[in-house]
């Protein structure tokens, strides 16, 4: 990458480092769903398995993060299985999605458009490089001259320029129009209509997009404020902002610069895909694929019948059951998810577009979430409900930023006694002897409990984390007394739904570390809305330009940086982190090619081939 300064990061901890992926290499991506939906093996073939599969330090992988088999391909249909048990939006615009099932369906659309470093900086090597100019204040996006859309279309500035005004414009409701933005020059010019563009872009040529932001910040290292996908602006920019995420040509007919384009969906059911013809990369190895929704219950029946050639994201609680099926492979890796319990602080304010704390919520009091993070049990959540494919999380940062993460910061481990002391020292007590606490001025305390429908261990796993807090005596319910349906859930976190107290989610992060887009004041994706001057100060010090040195990026300051944030939003519980997740995928023994391992750039669906004409069936 071309920069008038050198960037240097050192990794400090490339061991844990080379574990950490999800999946495809995915740069950027919205919500996950929830805790159930996932998301030594035998000799079946040349499996590339690298040394740190084995395990490394205390993360032990049961599985090669590489799957790679000599022979020639037959082209046929890959058939792919999302594991949902709600249909899926179908939603195919990178900034108008919002979960990561309908990211799953996307990828065959979309192939590297930018590439992640060894610390998941912005670097060459993709189908647009970004050049960095900290002088100049400036990031210049140089697409590959022969990157084209599905309809013969060439990806141009233009595009790019289309997502930079759709996430801008007034009427947008998404979630990507974040601080990270209002740093690019002109944009809440633009936002609040006192401007009809957005002075900091410009258009050098059909290839070559310049932006300029007011400060160069280290998180535009990182992909703050840029986009790190085109969408069609010929073909998308006649459609209102407020009407786009319904229309067909997002829900049914999206385009694609990628290896595959869509030939066939069925609304929240199925999407057929066939390679693109304008696809300038390497040709496809299969002549279709498949990608059909499945519920996790039947999934392992599945399995054995070869009905499925790839399940990525396999549901761990079944893993027992098909762990050493004879016509399957696994792989697996450290995803980028953090589960979490969040606690409502607070709403969103839509017209001042930041969060507006409350200091009477129920928990807002800080020792009150304090006591709580100490009451759950995620040690034994990990090994009763998912069969030690869950790591207890100690931070707000995963090991997949392993160079920032704290992996030293004890967190929150399962302690019901010292719970139990917080609350009393808080004067949460037990007033009138029914065995459940009063609040510190003496009213009932019931706290609703919102948690996501799907699979079979998602009862037993919400009733488990409220029956922790009941022995500690606090009066948890089960919000409208049943799960709520993923979409229908995260409309009700979003839009602030004055019943919830709390809520079970989880975050699949993206390549950049720094937490203003998901815990910063001025973020709609902070979801439990809890904001405070000093969290802002110790994010803003990450995102400072205290952090360049002479020659680069100042190491020792930034990781004392991220550690101070860590610490911070442990102390504060801003939310109360669950677990890092070790993701499983499941491949049918004819699919040649798979690979999870984050030092493996260059994979793609367009790689993918089947050795055989029929799937192989369960001995």
């Amino acid at each position: 990458m071309k920069r008038s300064w050198k960037v240097i990061i050192p990794l400090l901890l490339v061991l844990v480092l080379v574990l950490t992926s999800c999946g495809k290499k995915v740069d950027q991506e919205p919500p996950v769903s929830n805790e159930d939906v996932s998301q030594q093996p035998e000799d079946k073939g040349d499996q590339g398995q690298d040394e740190a599969a084995a395990g490394v330090g205390e993360i032990v992988l049961p599985h090669p993060m590489t799957v790679k088999k000599d022979g020639a391909t037959v082209g046929g249909t890959l058939n792919v299985a999302i594991v949902t048990d709600t249909p899926f939006e179908g939603i195919f615009c990178t900034f108008l999605s919002k979960n990561a099932v309908d990211s799953q369906l996307a990828e065959p659309l979309q192939s590297g458009f930018m590439r992640a470093g060894q610390n998941k900086e912005i670097v060459d090597g993709g189908w647009c490089d970004v050049d960095f100019n900290r002088e100049a204040k400036t990031a210049t996006y140089k697409i590959h001259k022969d990157l084209t859309w599905s309809d013969g279309v060439p990806v141009t500035s233009d595009d790019l320029i289309f997502v930079y005004n759709s996430i801008g414009h007034k009427d947008y409701k998404g979630t990507r129009f974040d601080s990270n933005y209002h740093n690019v020059v002109g944009m809440l010019d633009y936002n609040q209509g006192k401007a009809d563009t957005i002075s900091g872009l410009k258009r050098i040529d059909d290839k070559t997009l310049e932006v300029s932001f007011y400060e160069f910040t280290p998180g535009i290292l990182w992909g703050a404020g840029i986009t790190y996908q085109a969408e069609p602006a010929h073909y998308l920019k006649d459609i209102p902002i407020d009407e786009m995420e319904g229309h067909d040509r997002i829900r049914i007919n999206p385009l694609s610069y990628g290896p595959f384009m869509v030939a066939n969906i069925v609304p929240g059911e199925s999407v057929e895909y066939v390679p693109n013809p304008y696809w300038f990369g390497e040709k496809p190895k299969v002549d279709k694929i498949i990608a059909k929704r499945t519920s996790s219950d039947t999934i392992v029946e599945a399995l054995k019948a070869g009905t499925f050639d790839i399940v990525d994201g396999v549901s761990v609680d079944s893993y027992p059951e098909y762990k050493d099926l004879s016509n399957i492979t696994l792989t697996s890796a450290v995803t980028r998810s953090l589960g979490y319990l969040g606690f409502k602080q607070g709403k969103w304010d839509v017209e001042a577009k930041k969060i507006v704390p409350d200091p009477n919520a129920k928990l807002s009091d800080v020792r009150l979430r304090q006591a709580i993070a100490y009451a759950m049990n995620n040690e034994e959540v990990a090994e009763l409900f998912y069969n030690d494919l869950r790591i207890p999380a100690n931070a707000l940062l995963t090991p997949f930023h392993a160079s920032f993460w704290n992996d030293k910061q004890e967190g929150y481990p399962y302690n019901p006694e010292k719970a139990m002391q917080i609350l009393d020292e808080a004067g949460y007590k037990d007033v009138d002897g029914d065995g459940l606490r009063e609040d510190p001025k003496g009213n009932k305390l019931q706290i609703n409990y919102l948690s996501m429908a799907g699979g079979d261990i998602a009862e037993p796993l919400a009733q488990f984390y409220i029956q922790n807090l009941r022995d500690v005596g606090l009066d948890v319910v089960l919000q409208n007394g049943r799960l709520i349906e993923m979409n229908a859930f995260y409309e009700m976190v979003q839009e602030d739904n004055e019943d919830i107290d709390l809520f079970m989610a989880a975050w699949l992060v993206g390549t950049n570390p720094q937490p203003a887009s998901l815990w910063g004041s001025l973020s709609p994706n902070n979801y439990p809305r809890f904001a405070s001057d000093e969290n802002d100060k110790l994010i803003n010090a990450i995102n400072s330009n205290d952090a360049f040195g002479e020659t680069g990026m100042d190491n020792e300051y930034m990781v004392k940086a991220y550690h101070d944030w860590q610490q911070y939003a442990m102390e504060q519980v801003i939310v109360a982190p669950t677990h890092y997740r070790i993701g499983l995928t499941a491949l049918n023994n004819r699919v040649n090619y798979w690979d999870v391992d984050p030092k493996n750039t260059d994979w793609g669906w367009e790689k993918v081939g089947l050795l055989a004409d029929t799937p192989e069936k369960a001995k």
